[in-house]
């Protein structure tokens, strides 16, 4: 073989390795690391406290609410005028978006249990998606359930002029009345069938990206 020959063979061979080679990392980043629109992941699941919490129709609801499918779980509270209503519509839609076989539910958990009955939540949630499981508790229970996830919240009243601010985790006073607000966080949680603490999506979203991003996490 000559030089000419020797080289042209040489080139050759080292573009199908080079060729192989690019297939075998594309496959091996496009199975092992999916790309997300905007699911953040933990490092390891954490697996959900035992928490104490009642549903839009006044029963008990324990960990058992997460086995088997996936969650994503909102906090909040129905008089909310803005963030609330935007999320949980695009939350809605998800749903519809959803196949039945994703066995995925919204959870939104009010963190203003003193306005937000069971009643109240059962018709809010129900605007929104007959699907959407409501729950509330105790302040001790809520601010427990908030801060497994690192989800941030406060209350804001006037009472005699002045602006107090109310912790996570206390009741509200006696004399607060019904007009205040509530601070909250916008995140969404995501709780995976094994009843574990998996990660979180940070707005702004949409509905396509949001199933985009659950369909990769089914897939692993």
């Amino acid at each position: 073989m000559n030089s000419s020959n020797h080289s042209i063979w040489f080139y050759a061979v080292a573009t199908v390795l080079s060729v192989a080679l690019g297939f075998f990392v594309a496959s091996h980043y496009s199975t092992s690391e999916p790309v997300y629109h905007h699911a953040q992941l933990l490092p390891q699941p954490r697996a959900l406290p035992e928490m104490a919490l009642v549903d839009q129709q006044g029963k008990s609801i324990g960990n058992n609410l997460w086995r088997n499918r996936w969650s994503l779980v909102f906090f909040g509270f129905t008089s909310c005028p803005d963030i609330c209503p935007l999320e949980l519509q695009k939350l809605a839609s998800l749903l519809r978006l959803a196949d039945a076989s994703a066995k995925l539910q919204v959870v939104f958990i009010s963190v203003d249990p003193e306005r937000d009955t069971s009643a109240r939540l059962r018709e809010y949630v129900n605007f929104f998606h007959p699907d959407i499981v409501a729950l509330s508790g105790s302040n001790t229970e809520l601010a427990n359930t908030a801060n497994f996830f690192g989800a941030a919240y406060d209350r804001s009243v006037i009472i005699e002029s002045k602006l107090f601010s109310v912790p996570a985790g206390i009741d509200m006073p006696v004399n607060a009345g019904n007009a205040y607000q509530v601070n909250h966080s916008a995140r969404v949680f995501i709780v995976n069938p094994q009843g574990a603490y998996a990660g979180s999506f940070m707005p702004p979203f949409d509905a396509p990206q949001l199933w985009g991003d659950i369909k990769q996490l089914i897939k692993q």
